[in-house]
């Protein structure tokens, strides 16, 4: 049975929230529980009391800049997927969104509403993934410290330029639950991101991913040259 996720969406405009409402209800058809926060302020009092697994943010917002409120999210510890949606696009503001841990930016033009379906879809399924990774995570005894830095090293090596989790899986040789595993603790500490491409999505070594896989590096070529 599948939970019901709680979609947190910081939007200043209430007939974008309502036309977001509209066809989460009516289209996509999901357990979802769409929350609406009007700034920036209002998103982070939201946070305090109530578990949220994916947040639409828009990107101009009356009291902050949606960049920065991204950057808040990450500071408090918040790792639900975060979407930014704006007005017109910028490949700058892209990027910018994607380096502070957004898994997707998408332009409000209401052109293409198939597409945006398909995309709250993809959303949708990555945040059931990660609430289950969590739950899985929870009852998981990791194995032996080494082992397990072992393997983290490897997820983040392989990840480096982005891979579908199916490749993970070969290119690991874990099984299904064991990566869940450690692609949420790689996720909730940091290392490791999300972002939609194509139907499946990848996952992305981060930049403190990589200065951790740097410092294993340099681990593992000490240990060579004394021994």
């Amino acid at each position: 049975m599948e939970a019901t996720l709680t979609i947190l969406y910081v939007e200043d405009d209430p007939e974008a929230f309502l036309y977001m409402k509209l066809i989460l209800e009516r289209k996509i058809q999901r357990k979802v529980n769409l929350i609406w926060a009007s700034n920036g302020k209002e998103a982070l009092r939201i946070f305090k009391r109530e578990e949220i697994h994916l947040i639409l943010m828009d990107l101009l917002l009356p009291d902050i800049c949606g960049l920065n409120l991204l950057e808040k999210i990450r500071d408090n510890g918040i790792i639900a997927p975060v979407v930014v949606i704006t007005g017109n696009g910028d490949e700058k503001i892209a990027a910018e969104a994607f380096k502070k841990g957004a898994i997707d930016y998408i332009i409000k033009d209401g052109k293409n509403r198939s597409e945006l379906e398909r995309k709250l879809n993809s959303y949708i399924d990555f945040a059931c993934w990660l609430v289950n990774a969590k739950n899985s995570a929870g009852k998981f005894e990791y194995s032996k410290r080494r082992d397990s830095i072992i393997i983290l090293t490897e997820i983040l090596k392989h990840s480096v330029n982005g891979i579908k989790k199916t490749h993970l899986i070969y290119k690991t040789n874990l099984n299904s639950e064991t990566i869940k595993r450690y692609i949420w603790y790689a996720i909730k500490n940091g290392y490791l991101q999300w972002r939609r491409e194509g139907k499946e999505g990848i996952f992305l070594t981060t930049p403190k991913g990589m200065e951790l896989l740097s410092k294993m590096c340099e681990i593992r070529e000490l240990l060579v040259s004394n021994f």
